[in-house]
């Protein structure tokens, strides 16, 4: 069961996409959305006084900027709020779609991972190279939560439930992200797989995902395979546009990651491609 959905701000704007995607989410499983400006401490900034040449306002500066930042993002949250006619003054146990602010101080890693942890889903935005929080966010979620994590793109046109394809190739991460999923995949309209297992050899395996599916009553008609010798990221692109998928359902970095780096990954490339939110764990 998804009762609680965390969203981690930062000092770069929030955009309208991580929101609305997490209430898309929040409307099906009738959830919270836990909403939390991590405020960074200008204290822990590596800035000395002996190299500004005493200039101490510096500090003066970055708080009031950090000050501006938090209640810009505020201001937007209760306009979306109000917009989407959101309950905000809820206690634990409210019946309906609601959502909540709070402010709290500290390292992104450190509260991603703290209320990532006591959350039932985590939505984050994509990481990208021109933002850095964003990707401090995202390994945090992953890495550290040990819950599942939606990865927002820029924009998602339709509602992630409508065709949700597990990208599937057997590993452990793999499997945590289905068994994760599985209160989502409840909802989808169609859900079917995407596997880079070799037809013949470990169709087995797919065989029985596809029938551990069916004893929760989900049915995956479709399973989709890449080409002889194309890769696995761009086959899975290509099939998630073919098929008309709105969401991805993945292991994410089953390699590890410094590898990945050097040599590309699934995970890597759809992060920077997909079109679709992915849900994903490790």
């Amino acid at each position: 069961m998804i009762r609680t959905i965390f969203v981690p701000v930062t000092a770069d704007p929030p955009d309208e996409a991580l929101f609305d995607t997490a209430l898309l989410f929040a409307e099906k499983l009738n959830a919270h959305i836990r909403t939390v400006f991590i405020r960074p401490d200008p204290n822990a900034f590596p800035v000395f006084p002996e190299i500004l040449g005493g200039e101490l306002g510096v500090y003066a500066e970055l708080e009031h900027r950090l000050d501006q930042a938090g209640s810009n993002a505020r201001y937007r949250f209760d306009a979306w709020c109000r917009q989407k006619g959101l309950a905000t003054d809820v206690a634990p146990g409210f019946a309906g779609c609601s959502a909540s602010w709070s402010e709290v101080p500290g390292e992104i890693e450190t509260l991603v991972t703290r209320f990532g942890r006591v959350n039932d889903l985590i939505v984050v935005r994509r990481p990208v190279a021109a933002s850095p929080s964003a990707q401090r966010c995202f390994d945090a979620a992953v890495f550290g939560s040990g819950r599942p994590t939606v990865v927002v793109p820029e924009a998602a046109a339709s509602h992630p439930t409508d065709h949700i394809m597990i990208a599937w190739n057997g590993s452990l991460e793999a499997t945590r992200a289905v068994a994760s999923a599985m209160p989502i995949l409840h909802l989808a309209k169609r859900v079917s797989i995407f596997t880079a297992l070799q037809y013949g050899i470990e169709a087995g395996d797919l065989g029985d995902l596809a029938e551990a599916l069916r004893w929760h009553g989900i049915r995956t008609p479709e399973v989709i395979f890449p080409k002889k010798g194309e890769p696995t990221g761009p086959a899975l692109i290509d099939a998630l546009g073919r098929q008309g998928a709105t969401m991805a359902v993945m292991g994410a970095y089953t390699h590890s990651r410094l590898r990945q780096s050097f040599l590309g990954g699934v995970t890597a490339h759809l992060l920077t491609r997909a079109e679709v939110p992915l849900l994903m764990c490790h």
